[in-house]
């Protein structure tokens, strides 16, 4: 596996950085930020997601707003993490 982060998960990685829950990911090694965008992140974007089309609960969205993130870093975040290849939706 490449040791080198793609650029979009390097933004993908920026802008989750901002939650308390992945601070830590400014940082960490490449394969722990890889392994974090595909299994919690991934998780955490598909409920943001569900949330924001489906009105199924705000748990995200008042995190995200909650560490002054916006709508559009939601919308970019979710970007990067399909171009990664991960289902959003």
């Amino acid at each position: 596996m490449n040791s080198i982060l793609e650029p979009d998960e390097i933004e993908l990685a920026k802008i989750m950085s901002n939650l308390p829950e992945f601070s830590w990911l400014n940082s960490a090694e490449p394969s722990k930020i890889r392994h974090e965008i595909n299994t919690k992140i991934a998780n955490v974007l598909r409920e943001y997601y569900f949330e924001n089309t489906r009105m199924t609960g705000t748990k995200w969205t008042d995190k995200f707003k909650q560490a002054n993130m916006s709508k559009d870093d939601g919308k970019a975040a979710i970007s990067c993490a399909r171009r990664l290849g991960i289902e959003i939706s």
